[in-house]
């Protein structure tokens, strides 16, 4: 399937094949190979760094899709940017 641009849909959700779906701003949809589908959100922690010095860029789940809105899952992942940002990790002030 060819590479999606642009916001996903609530169809789109429901009916897109294996692979990992960008909504924008970090936000992806996976689909596994099974039919499961999952949201993650990519973030960059400001001021913490990998081991070769380079921003901590982490993914974080939010939750799958069957239980998760699209709506939830941006407004998680909408959190989970301004806590980067802030430079505190998700990890360890997420639900």
């Amino acid at each position: 399937m060819a590479a999606l641009n642009g916001k996903l849909t609530k169809n789109l959700v429901r009916t897109l094949g294996p692979g990992r779906h960008g909504d924008g701003s970090g936000l992806y949809l996976v689909v596994d190979p099974s039919g499961a589908r999952r949201w993650i959100v990519r973030v960059t922690v400001k001021v913490q760094r990998n081991r070769e010095g380079k921003p901590l860029c982490t993914d974080f789940g939010l939750g799958g899709a069957d239980v998760v809105t699209l709506n939830e899952a941006r407004d998680r992942a909408l959190e989970y940017r301004q806590l980067a940002k802030q430079g505190i990790n998700p990890r360890y002030n997420s639900r």
